[in-house]
């Protein structure tokens, strides 16, 4: 699928190559109607050489993407967004994130930190505060409001779905707070969001507000969750 997207190659080429026999491998040939890549099919004289491969070692293509070929790669980029933001997760599953973030011990769990109440009330102030403006701190259906994990990966909060128990707890809100409070976290936001926040709660609030992972429909902490994630990796 990358190789199909990525534009470089003979569409028919690169189908063949997955589909055929080695030995049968070929590309878009005059006569037959051309790929939106070839545009004109090759003469007879420049079949495709036995054991042509194509490969992604060269640079991606610079044009643009139009209809179904334009879907594919939008569902196949937002596809590999998030499952490199569960896989960034999971690496780190059962170690404490805010510590993490920290630069400190991280090899205890959540739940038995000595910090873990810093977050915590963080977070509730942000939710006690929107509550009081009548006002949600994360809008239906965009993330578990138990484990702020996008609704994508989690489902717990959606009580027309079957999941019961949330399988990422306690890490994006300990990592986002970690990530705030840390040494030049200003500089790191300006950054990664061209933002700044006056108080803690700025922050928190913001945190709950819509936003995109990849295409992906999240929250706010999600973004800065994955952004940190990758840089720990």
């Amino acid at each position: 699928m990358q190789l199909y997207l990525s534009r470089l190659y003979c569409y028919r080429g690169v189908l063949s190559q997955f589909l055929d026999a080695k030995s049968d491998w070929r590309w878009c040939m005059v006569g037959e109607e051309p790929c939106q890549v070839c545009g004109q099919g090759h003469a007879d004289t420049d079949a495709r050489p036995v054991g042509f491969e194509f490969s992604l070692s060269g640079p991606a293509r610079e044009e643009a993407f139009t209809g179904p070929a334009e879907v594919l790669r939008q569902d196949y980029l937002q596809d590999q967004a998030l499952e490199q933001y569960k896989q960034d997760f999971r690496l780190m599953a059962g170690s404490c994130l805010y510590c993490r973030a920290m630069d400190r011990r991280f090899s205890h769990t959540p739940e038995s930190c000595s910090h873990r109440y810093d977050w915590i009330h963080a977070k509730n102030e942000a939710y006690g505060t929107q509550k009081k403006a009548g006002k949600a701190w994360i809008a239906q259906y965009i993330a578990c409001w138990n484990c702020y994990q996008p609704q994508h990966i989690c489902r717990v909060a959606d009580p027309e779905h079957e999941e019961t128990e949330c399988q990422l707890p306690d890490m994006v809100m300990p990592l986002c707070y970690g990530v705030y409070c840390r040494p030049g976290s200003k500089e790191w936001f300006k950054k990664h969001f061209k933002r700044t926040f006056k108080t803690q709660l700025d922050y928190m609030l913001w945190l709950g507000e819509t936003g995109s992972l990849g295409g992906n429909q999240c929250i706010q902490a999600n973004r800065v969750a994955a952004i940190a994630l990758a840089e720990f990796a």
